[in-house]
This record gives structure tokens, C-alpha cells and sequence, in this order.
């Protein structure tokens, strides 16, 4: 929306790294910090497992294969997937409320100001750092990896928490008040980019 249709290809590639990282390192981690496992051979097979067998990375794979062999779903088919496409977002988000609702926070966790001036500060600048230090990028992949990393908490961290059935509240918290703080500081960073005041050699 902000770019134009020269950014749907990076916020494609982006998203789609993005997603894969996340569902790889997430259940990794936790399945290190579970002492319950007989041995890290077993901890790993699990892992590997959840990996493999993950909807979002199975999807972004098998997306990925589909334009790269130029392959064609039949209408119905399409059309059923475009349906859940759009039906994915507005469940999480539906899901995302009622969990803040039953579950309200008496006082916000200490870790999620943390974890928000991380995500809304730090991960643009570390962006836009390595732009400038791997460079030179076109302006549009430059311009659309630092949209991205200026992006809230975003919802795949509360599904994540939901899976594993851990850390839930701050989770939600984070989503909540981090879309809320970046109304700031995600406008900035478009205006920054619009205006030609953050720009790449």
C-alpha cells in the first residue's frame, strides 16, 4: 500500500523467510528447554518433526515450488484457498481478542515494553544497518525490508504461544500494545521513506 506493486515481490520474499525462521527457531528452542526429553537426539527428531509438518511452512514452501514451476490450481481449487486466505487474518485477530477479554492483564508483564522497543526501534535500525553495510539495494527491496521490520508484534507470535501452549498473555499484550505504539513509529518510517529523508546510496 505504501510502495506500490514494485514491493509485492520483497514483502512476498520477506514474509515468506520470515515465517519459515520463526516456526524453525521457535519450536527449537523450546523443545532445548524442555527437560522432559530423554536426550537431545530425541529433542531434535521432535523438532524436525513440528518443522516438517507445520502448516505455515509447508504452505510457504509449497508457494514458493507453485510460481517457481509457473503451476496453475483449477478455479475451484483457488478459489477455496483464496476463501481461506482471506478467512486466516480475521480468525487470528478474532481468537487474539477474545483471549485479551477473558484473560485481562492487572498489570502489563515486564518483559513485553522490552520486546516491543526491540521489535518497533531496534529491528528497523539493525534493517536499515545492514542495508547500508551489504549494500547497495534497490530502493524498493531496501524501502520494503525496512516497512517490514518496522511492522508490530505480529499475530504468527500469538499462534505460536497458542501452540505451545506458553506464554500466552504476554504474547497477546505484546500484539495488543505494539500495534498500538507503532501508529507512531511505523508512520514515521513511512514518512521517512516517502519524503526521501531515509534514503540509500
Amino acid at each position: 500500500a505504501v510502495l506500490g506493486a514494485k514491493a509485492a515481490a520483497p514483502t512476498a520474499l520477506i514474509f515468506c523467510c520470515d515465517s519459515i525462521f520463526l516456526f524453525t527457531a521457535v519450536p527449537l528452542l523450546v523443545e532445548l528447554s524442555d527437560s522432559d526429553h530423554p536426550s537431545l537426539l530425541h529433542a531434535l527428531g521432535v523438532v524436525l518433526r513440528q518443522i516438517v509438518l507445520n502448516p505455515l511452512i509447508v504452505s510457504a514452501c509449497a508457494g514458493a515450488l507453485a510460481a517457481a514451476l509457473h503451476i496453475h490450481l483449477p478455479v475451484a481449487i483457488d478459489n477455496t484457498l483464496l476463501f481461506l486466505q482471506n478467512a486466516a487474518a480475521p480468525t487470528a485477530l478474532f481468537v487474539l481478542g477474545v483471549t485479551v477479554a477473558l484473560r485481562p492483564f492487572a498489570r502489563m508483564p515486564w518483559e513485553v515494553p522490552g520486546v516491543i522497543a526491540v521489535k518497533l526501534l531496534l529491528h528497523p535500525l539493525a534493517a536499515f544497518s545492514l542495508m547500508l553495510l551489504f549494500g547497495p539495494f534497490a530502493q524498493p527491496w531496501a524501502a520494503t525490508a525496512i516497512l517490514m521490520a518496522s511492522l508490530p508484534p505480529a499475530l504468527n507470535v500469538f499462534v505460536i504461544a497458542r501452540q505451545n501452549d506458553t506464554w500466552i498473555e504476554p504474547a497477546s499484550v505484546a500484539v495488543l500494545i505494539g500495534t498500538f505504539a507503532s501508529v507512531v513509529t511505523l508512520t514515521t518510517a513511512m514518512w521517512l521513506l516517502q519524503t526521501g529523508r531515509l534514503a540509500f546510496p
